[in-house]
């Protein structure tokens, strides 16, 4: 029998990312240290970059070193901070996990939870445990133990993630719920005493040697002491420093890595005699000039980006302490960029304010306005009454089929969601 091949032609357009799109791509999310050593990399293993090796990292603006500036404190806005010249690059950045967990309850709870979350707060050990029981905790403030479990439950949820929980397996399950665990895996947990015993554990929780392999690689990733971090001394570099300006006006500098004015020796290019040098010349000096535009762009974005999040969050340049909910969807719908532009601006950058300095995300409130809030509630409620209750959907689940209808949350808001409502978690809901 006689095959017959055919030859089919199909015209498609293809998005593909040239390498200078991808070398933007990535500085634009490194943080400044880590982009400091990215360039040092480049200026070493690129022939055609030279710098002067006392040439400094912050190229001051005749502007920055007027008169006006040149004492040792400047007054602004109503803060006060030290003037430019006196700053130094690099400082101690200090924070205890104490004062860590204290800003995260002063910004997430209110009213009489705060004052029971503070309370967990001061009776935690070394570790990160709860010392006091909850019913203790209850006859203190004069509420209900389920009060104080629900106030718990979301304290857990604060970085570092699991202090306040009473146990190990209580700290485990936490952390493997925020990694976004499959429910299997966390439910297996009542059985970490047999754990030592693989075929033991394995038999009780029915995991198959897959999903136990699974469960370890998560377990690896925990942290069992999550209060030892203690209070710690880094020498850190903000990405930028924000401030409001004597007119009230958002002030941004983006700070530029070390080395950030090198030059490009078109030399070579100009004197490369043999063929296989010249492409390797070319290649080179292509490569030095994707990497200059790419750090002036990743400056240029990242002072947009943090004009507009902080045209947001003004009054916490104002009193340090108000922020309002702001996400980067709204960022970027403001500046006509995509979302994933401004998350990897934002990515692992350091701001300093007037009242100290800060991750990028702190800025970044994960709460929801109230109105949506109640939408995403009912939302949740209604996923939940539909689900089959022999096999209940995990908050991982409910997160996912509500970005279908619309709504974008993440897996622990809708566990803190479920838990307002006193809708237990779905090992709890599970009907046999």
């Amino acid at each position: 029998m006689r095959q017959q091949f055919e030859l089919n032609v199909n015209l498609t357009q293809q998005l593909k990312l040239t390498p200078s799109i991808v070398l933007k791509l990535h500085l634009l999310q490194l943080p400044l240290v880590s982009l400091e050593e990215f360039l040092k990399n480049e200026i070493e293993t690129n022939p055609l970059i030279e710098v002067e090796e006392e040439e400094l990292s912050v190229q001051k603006t005749e502007k920055e070193t007027s008169s006006d500036e040149s004492f040792d404190f400047v007054f602004e806005g109503g803060n006060l901070f030290i003037s430019e010249e006196n700053e130094r690059e690099v400082f101690p950045f200090r924070e205890s996990i104490y004062d860590k967990l204290k800003r995260q309850v002063l910004l997430e709870f209110d009213g009489l939870d705060r004052d029971v979350a503070l309370y967990i707060l001061e009776n935690l050990d070394f570790r990160g445990f709860l010392l006091v029981p909850e019913d203790e905790i209850s006859s203190r403030f004069g509420i209900s133990p389920e009060r104080v479990r629900k106030v718990r439950e979301r304290f857990k949820r604060l970085t570092p993630v699991g202090c306040g929980s009473y146990s190990i397996g209580e700290l485990l399950q936490v952390q493997l719920e925020e990694m976004g665990a499959p429910q299997k895996l966390i439910d297996s947990l009542s059985f970490l005493e047999f754990i030592s015993s693989p075929s033991t554990f394995m038999l009780k929780s029915s995991l198959t040697k897959e999903e136990f392999e699974e469960l370890l690689s998560y377990l690896k990733r925990c942290d069992t002491r999550p209060g030892e971090g203690g209070e710690f001394n880094t020498a850190v570099k903000p990405d930028a420093k924000v401030w409001l300006s004597r007119d009230g006006d958002i002030r941004v500098e983006v700070l530029l890595p070390k080395y950030f004015n090198f030059r490009i020796n078109s030399y070579y290019l100009k004197h490369a005699a043999r063929e296989e040098l010249k492409k390797f010349i070319k290649e080179k000096y292509q490569r030095a000039l994707w990497l200059k535009k790419a750090i002036d762009q990743r400056r240029e974005t990242l002072e947009r980006v943090l004009k507009e999040l902080f045209n947001r969050q003004k009054e916490f340049l104002k009193d340090g302490k108000t922020l309002k909910p702001v996400t980067l969807s709204e960022i970027a719908s403001s500046l006509s960029i995509h979302e994933s532009t401004v998350s990897r601006a934002l990515k692992d950058k350091l701001i300093e304010t007037p009242f100290g300095v800060y991750p990028a995300a702190f800025f970044l409130s994960r709460q929801v306005a109230s109105s949506h809030q109640e939408e995403v509630k009912k939302a949740i409620r209604k996923i939940i009454e539909g689900e089959d209750k022999r096999r209940p959907y995990s908050d991982s689940k409910i997160a996912e089929l509500l970005k279908e209808k619309g709504f974008k949350v993440a897996r622990r808001t809708v566990a803190k969601y479920r838990e307002e409502m006193g809708i237990p978690a779905a090992s709890k809901r599970r009907v046999k």
